[in-house]
């Protein structure tokens, strides 16, 4: 069945009007699929920012996949240090980072470290649920 409307379109200002005609087709209704999931896995790290060598400092991380605290997972704790200032810190390959220690997340998805730095100079943390900091 073919149906017809009017269709008013403001073209500069002018008002115009027309005749379009569309077709009214029947659509088999489908069942909806699902989105495809998405997993996204997030640690964030707390620090402070500075320290005095010898002095020990605590390190916390809480790990989360979707937004959902994780427990009962092992967490490692890397660090890369530097005598001067890295300017872009995340260009450091996960490589050059040293293994300080494992932890294994609480029931509030949190693990916490304590770190002493050994010498004067900059430290960077990162926080892996790899071995392999990967």
């Amino acid at each position: 069945m073919d149906r017809k409307t009017k269709v008013a379109v403001v073209v500069g200002g002018l008002a115009a009007v027309g005749v379009a005609a569309y077709a009214l087709t029947r659509v088999k209704p489908t069942t909806a699929q699902p989105p495809p999931t998405t997993t996204v896995e997030q640690i964030t790290i707390s620090a402070p920012t500075t320290d005095t060598v010898g002095n020990p400092i605590t390190v916390t991380a809480t790990y989360t996949i979707n937004g959902v605290p994780q427990d009962n997972v092992p967490l490692y704790l890397f660090y890369y240090y530097s005598q001067t200032a890295v300017s872009n810190p995340q260009s450091i390959p996960s490589s050059s980072f040293t293994l300080a220690s494992i932890e294994t997340t609480n029931s509030s998805g949190q693990a916490s470290w304590s770190f002493t730095p050994t010498e004067a100079g900059y430290y960077y943390l990162d926080v892996s649920s790899s071995a392999n900091n990967t």
